[in-house]
């Protein structure tokens, strides 16, 4: 049996996106291996009373936090990222620990999958794993512009990244240690130079644990339709357009909007949303079964995010069976597939809120559409975005690397 060294920054029971990610891998992970999984220490407490709940002699958890001085850099919206950076760094002597008593085959850096935040692994002798990745995604140029002054300068530094990726000797020296690269979308794979690309496989990391499937929007036919979006409330994530495509749709229609989120944006947000013909309503802080519930007793939900690897509140709602309206772009184009979704075109930001209308009222108008978008979207998930079907992905990595040595 193996003995794998994850790095997992996130990784927790009972949550969902990057603490899901870490949690469900490692998880699957251990069914054919022995895994030793390092960790934040306020992660400790929900991890230990998941094993204390249901065993896992396989599953080994060492937790790490930094020296007190640096702590309170997690609470401030930048100094995460240098929180995080000083956790990787404090890592190192602890893998190095446990590296001489365990005798790791591989290690993995798992989670933050970001390509830009780094990860010190490879300065260790140990068989590399590096990913799954995201980063590389990026806003179309022509709707940079319509983003605040922050988060403008925030996009036009990530593409400046993008270039300067071939002469970073921290990005490089990772690659060239890295047995295998596991990157999210192709975006990110053409980040790493030609000499590596042969080492990258693909894994979009994203996957709905099965208790979600106990939720199911009941497409009942009824006087209001109820639309719904769940998101941070920041500019690339675009829901200000929401606002923008139901004031151009007519009173007529009786919708009734929920956003669940918070942000930088949300003030903007609701200021334009009390000028609309429809009712918009605010939720933030709900519990992980709240916002299924939420999802459940809606009609529609729209994903309109600019840049994401892989939209997790996207899947979740495909999985409970809502109808979906997104982007035809960056992770959403390959978790949707025009069966389940209307997938609207990334071209005019001044024309996004007429498509994005015109496609709720085509729902709206058209019950069994959206009874049929739903069920196809539910059917996916089930088929594709499964957390057994990582681990099996993961089990087929490390047979291809022992049968080269």
């Amino acid at each position: 049996m193996r003995t794998i060294l994850v790095s997992a920054y996130a990784c927790e029971p009972y949550k969902g996106s990057e603490q899901a990610v870490g949690w469900n891998i490692v998880l699957e992970l251990s069914k054919k291996n022995i895994v030793h999984v390092i960790t934040r220490a306020n992660n400790q407490q929900p991890i230990e009373k998941f094993l204390k709940e249901k065993s896992n002699s396989n599953l080994k958890f060492h937790y790490y936090d930094t020296p007190k001085i640096f702590l309170s850099l997690k609470n401030k919206e930048k100094g995460v990222y240098l929180y995080y950076i000083l956790w990787q760094i404090g890592i190192v002597s602890l893998v190095s620990k446990l590296h001489k008593t365990h005798h790791f085959n591989y290690s993995i850096h798992l989670t933050f999958g970001n390509v830009w935040l780094p990860t010190f692994l490879p300065f260790i002798n140990i068989p590399f794993i590096y990913g799954p990745l995201g980063g590389g995604e990026g806003i179309p140029d022509t709707f940079i512009n319509k983003l605040p002054i922050k988060q403008r300068l925030i996009q036009r530094f990530r593409k400046l990244l993008k270039i300067s990726a071939c002469i970073n000797p921290l990005f490089l020296y990772t690659a060239s240690k890295s047995k295998v690269i596991l990157c999210r979308t192709r975006d990110t794979a053409n980040l790493f130079p030609k000499r590596y690309r042969s080492r990258i496989n693909i894994l979009e990391d994203g996957a709905i644990e099965p208790d979600i499937f106990d939720y199911h929007a009941n497409h009942k036919i009824q006087n209001e339709i109820r639309i719904i979006s769940t998101s941070r409330l920041i500019g690339f994530k675009n829901v200000i357009s929401i606002i923008e495509a139901l004031q151009l749709v007519p009173s007529s229609y009786k919708i009734n909007c929920v956003i669940i989120g918070s942000g930088p944006e949300k003030q903007k947000i609701q200021k334009l949303s009390s000028e609309s013909p429809h009712s918009i309503i605010f939720k933030e802080h709900l519990s992980r079964n709240e916002v299924l519930q939420e999802l459940a007793n809606s009609d529609i939900f729209i994903s309109p995010s600019l840049r994401d690897a892989c939209n997790l509140s996207l899947l979740e709602a495909m999985a409970i069976g809502l109808p979906v309206i997104c982007l035809n772009w960056s992770g959403m184009a390959i978790s949707t597939d025009d069966s389940c979704a209307i997938r609207l075109p990334v071209t005019d930001p001044k024309q996004m809120p007429q498509d994005m209308a015109a496609a709720i009222i085509k729902l709206i108008e058209n019950p069994q559409l959206r009874e049929q978008l739903g069920n196809a979207g539910r059917k996916r998930i089930k088929e594709v975005f499964n957390w057994e079907a990582k681990g099996q992905f993961m089990e087929n990595l490390f047979f291809k690397l022992e049968s080269k040595q």
